[in-house]
């Protein structure tokens, strides 16, 4: 009986053949072998793919059982590590075939049941064994030498190809964006980075799109798993940084994210570790109205009358741990009518909009040399987060700090960093935006109520999230208070 291995897949089909060159190499052999002791192969068992590392090959536990029920002479293979590449492993599969009366034969080996030959048997096992993890460790120091220098060691995520091309007859390897699906991950990000999907339907929607894994040896494309995607949201390859056993190196490759949406996205599913929840009714208003007694968020509740009638109401979002005496539902008609309403009072005429440029501006101008100022101590603060970052993993690389320890200290300074580049792109983007902003502004509030009792559903709630970062209202018609966001409230407070 014949038993063959190869460890990849890439050696079961490498060459012109359908089984590789060192399948048939070692049939071969094996066959050979036979003859030579004046034996039949009865049976082969062909192991393709699968690492010795592991006894639980299916081939081999086929052929093990084989030789239970079967009259068995021989069992041969190539090389003693094609049955195993530990001790342990080789004792005790090397015990079960001698419990059935067969012998091991290794066609290159000239292992026997002699003292001597069992000698040979077990140093080749051993130098099997020292093979085996000398290449796993090898293996391991140059991925981690690899992630060092910046490079992707293994299969780029989703979003990327690895590719392999020849320069003056040596082999590059790199790493290029995927033209057909780093479109759809770069917009995966952007959209939840809104808040607006939780990841259930951004999934089904990326889905809809068009948006498919890449087909494996083994798997055809598929669409993305919801866990897929979480997982995908969660690497920080996308934003330019390669991960190796838990260590963090800045990478060669092209980042498809920025770092501030990347870190938006990070918080929002830290806020929703415990679960998310779908969006069951939607309304141009929700997120916009708040209960004025306690804060909490209005939500919609739809009741149905025994006739089949739906009345739609807003309702206090109440939880056990919050006292609220607003009880009363808010009809969702009345409500839309308020917030029409409101929108009279925040109108301003010429006169006003000019009185109230001048002051608005020049307050922006003094804001904007603050943030200049800001913005040169961030910059410090963030050169000596990096060169701290530098030291912290030449310290770990030279066995300086306990891993633990590393990780710890890692985590703290890549925390520092997401904040720093957070605020940076606040107040960039407050400096270069913030003029045009204003006059925006202003030119929106001469005519605003017009604007939204003529627009759709769609644009009224664009303009109730740009104005106001809540509308607090409880059930009497006077019960209402308003907080704006920049820069209309400075905008409407110009004194």
């Amino acid at each position: 009986m014949s038993y063959v291995r190869v460890s990849t897949l890439d050696q079961a089909r490498r060459g012109s053949e359908p089984e590789g060159l060192s399948i048939p190499a070692q049939r071969e052999a094996n066959r050979r072998r036979a003859l030579e002791m004046g034996a039949l192969v009865v049976a082969e068992f062909v192991e393709r793919g699968r690492s010795g590392r592991s006894i639980e090959r299916p081939e081999l536990q086929r052929m093990l059982e084989y030789i239970q029920d079967r009259p068995v002479d021989f069992v041969i293979v190539h090389k003693i590590d094609r049955l195993a590449r530990n001790r342990a492993d080789d004792a005790a599969i090397t015990r079960t075939i001698q419990n059935t009366g067969a012998y091991l034969v290794s066609t290159t080996e000239a292992i026997s049941t002699t003292p001597s030959g069992r000698l040979l048997h077990g140093i080749m096992a051993s130098i099997a064994e020292f093979y085996s993890q000398n290449l796993a460790t090898e293996v391991m120091k140059g991925m981690r030498q690899k992630a060092i220098h910046g490079g992707t060691p293994g299969r780029a995520p989703l979003g990327y190809l690895n590719e392999r091309r020849f320069d003056d007859g040596r082999e590059v390897r790199a790493i290029t964006i995927d033209p057909e699906r780093a479109e759809h991950v770069i917009w995966a990000f952007h959209a939840y980075a809104t808040g607006e999907w939780s990841v259930t339907r951004l999934a089904a929607e990326l889905e809809a799109r068009g948006l498919t894994t890449r087909p494996g040896p083994n798997t055809p494309a598929g669409p993305l798993t919801v866990n897929g995607l979480h997982r995908l949201l969660r690497r920080p390859y996308y934003k330019g940084v390669v991960v190796h056993n838990g260590v963090a190196h800045p990478g060669r490759h092209e980042p498809l994210i920025d770092p501030v949406t990347w870190a938006s996205v990070q918080d929002i599913l830290t806020s929703r570790r415990n679960g998310e929840r779908s969006r069951q009714h939607d309304h141009y208003l929700k997120g916009t109205v708040f209960c004025i007694e306690c804060g909490r968020r209005l939500i919609m509740q739809h009741t149905r009358t025994k006739t089949g009638r739906v009345y739609e109401y807003f309702v206090c979002h109440r939880r056990r741990d919050t006292v609220c005496q607003q009880r009363e539902a808010l009809p969702i008609s009345g409500v839309e009518q308020r917030v029409e309403d409101l929108y009279r009072t925040i109108e301003l005429n010429p006169g006003q909009r000019e009185r109230i440029e001048q002051i608005v501006l020049a307050k922006l101008h003094r804001q904007q040399a603050v943030n200049d100022q800001r913005l040169e101590a961030i910059a410090v603060e963030t050169e000596t987060v990096e060169a701290n970052q530098a030291k912290l993993l030449e310290a770990y690389y030279a066995d300086a700090v306990p891993r633990d320890v590393f990780l710890t200290h890692q985590r703290r300074l890549n925390s520092e960093l997401a904040n720093l580049v957070r605020e940076r792109a606040r107040l960039e983007s407050e400096n270069t935006e913030i003029l045009e902003r204003v006059r925006d502004a202003l030119d929106l509030l001469q005519d605003v109520h017009a604007t939204y009792t003529n627009a759709p559903v769609t644009v009224r709630k664009q303009l109730n999230q740009a104005i106001f970062s809540g509308i607090f209202l409880g059930p009497e018609p006077t019960q209402i208070r308003t907080e704006l966001n920049e820069p209309f409230a400075t905008i409407t407070q110009p004194g």
